[in-house]
């Protein structure tokens, strides 16, 4: 394959950029298009294959887009199927234990997705198990936000949605913004809505979009980094993000346990593992237990 860069060639794999903001009506839509078609061919030659994008299964996709948040392909889809085995659809996951499905989700990390899952999971029964087609509707689920809802609707309902993600985001401004800073999201989804309006399959649209994404990614400077939400992810070592997930790998190896027997595991201020297990526990992660003997020690646990 021809890898040749910058040069807008049908066997080209990186399109120039153009600043749409210094062209007229025509030149605009022309440079929209240009993109479109880019975007299909490249696709239609180097299109990636997974288990999520051959299905209109919500649960299956929510569960997809969950997994997804901030973690790599390649340790989602092992998990992803090891879900799948475990508990199927909405109604097998609402009968889970958070306990069993914390275990589960053990090493793809901020476990607050494991917990929402669950949660909505519950809260599908309302909508005979499944997910509601409403954009609006959507967003009242916990952790289902506006790019969440916008892959719900797209990938499962194949409605017109604004779905911007980090993939997408780094094409749109690698291709439209190439010497702009601090570019905004709602430009970024104005010129997302003029892209759907040239197109008829949205769900394959946007995996389009995402491959081209991560093709950028290993071949241009970060252009999310000229966003105007961009932020770096703060550290993870000695973060309370840390001390959250030492803890609850303790409650789902060794089960319950009290604050002393915490201290001593943990090697931490007896302060900051207070302060992340009243957190745990007013998020619903963990319950205080009843003490096992007459000494009066606080006892943590996942509920079942």
């Amino acid at each position: 394959m021809n890898n040749r860069m910058n040069d807008g060639g049908s066997d080209a794999r990186v399109l120039e950029s153009v600043s749409l903001k210094d062209l007229d009506p025509e030149s605009y839509g022309q440079a929209l298009a240009r993109l479109s078609d880019f975007v299909w061919s490249l696709y239609q030659r180097e299109g990636r294959s997974f288990p999520w994008r051959e299905t209109d299964d919500p649960y299956r996709i929510l569960l997809s887009e969950l997994m997804l948040q901030q973690t790599q392909t390649e340790r989602v889809l092992p998990k992803y199927e090891q879900f799948l085995s475990l508990w199927p659809d909405f109604e097998a996951m609402a009968s889970s234990s958070l306990l069993e499905v914390l275990s589960a989700w053990k090493g793809l990390g901020y476990n607050r997705r494991a917990l929402a899952l669950r949660t909505i999971a519950q809260k599908s029964v309302a909508y005979g198990w499944t997910l509601p087609n409403d954009y609006q509707t959507l967003q009242e689920f916990p952790m289902i936000g506006p790019a969440t809802a916008a892959a719900v609707m797209a990938f499962s309902h194949h409605e017109k949605s604004i779905y911007l993600e980090t993939n997408i985001r780094r094409v749109l401004i690698h291709q439209f913004h190439p010497n702009e800073q601090q570019v905004a999201d709602a430009q970024l989804r104005s010129e997302l809505a003029q892209l759907l309006d040239l197109q008829t399959d949205y769900k394959h649209w946007y995996y389009a979009l995402m491959d081209y994404g991560v093709l950028l990614k290993k071949q241009v400077v970060n252009p999310n980094r000229r966003s105007a939400h961009y932020s770096r992810q703060s550290k993870f070592e000695d973060s309370n993000r840390q001390i959250r997930g030492m803890l609850l790998l303790v409650f789902t190896e060794q089960g319950p346990q009290d604050f002393e027997s915490l201290c001593r595991q943990l090697p931490f201020e007896r302060e900051r593992i207070g302060s992340c297990l009243s957190a745990l526990e007013a998020e619903g992660f963990i319950s205080l237990l009843p003490a096992v003997s007459e000494e009066p020690s606080q006892r943590y646990g996942i509920p079942h």
